[in-house]
């Protein structure tokens, strides 16, 4: 067998070749994709627009939220101060008050002396004078006139 001089054949490949497609072709499907780029970035740019617009809007409804909840706390701690002198005024009276034992004991002691019956000296000293049958009436008038001006008091 003898040998065949010269250069070696190129190796087949099986595979297609790839559509060559003219460059003006290229260069418009390159100008299409382009245009969805820049719409999607155009469409992505309004949206973050639109976010940053939201988030500006409701950190100024927080903002409003909190000051309102801020002033609703200190008016809640000046009520709850105000209730807690109130309720500081009530025990301090409260500790002035007489205790039940102490009006027991008073009671007791009224009704041992029963004020009701006592007299007045004004009128002692006319139901003295009556029984004795010394003073006349137009002394005991005179006697009135004086205890008028003159009040006397219950001894103690």
């Amino acid at each position: 067998m003898a040998e065949k001089a010269g250069p070696p054949e190129p190796k087949r490949s099986e595979q297609p070749l790839p559509d060559i497609t003219p460059p003006t072709e290229q260069v418009n499907i390159l100008a299409a994709r382009l245009r969805i780029s820049e719409e999607r970035y155009s469409e992505t740019r309004k949206k973050l627009l639109l976010l940053e617009q939201n988030m500006l809007t409701n950190h100024k409804r927080a903002l409003q939220e909190i000051k309102g909840l801020q002033d609703e706390f200190s008016e809640l701690k000046r009520t709850v101060s105000a209730v807690e002198d109130r309720i500081i005024t009530v025990i301090k009276e409260l500790r002035l008050t007489a205790r039940k034992e102490d009006i027991d004991v008073m009671r007791k002691y009224l009704e041992l002396w029963n004020p009701a019956t006592f007299a007045r000296i004004d009128t002692v000293e006319k139901i003295i004078d009556e029984k004795l049958g010394k003073h006349t009436d137009e002394e005991h008038e005179e006697h009135d006139e004086l205890a008028a001006r003159h009040t006397y008091d219950s001894p103690s």
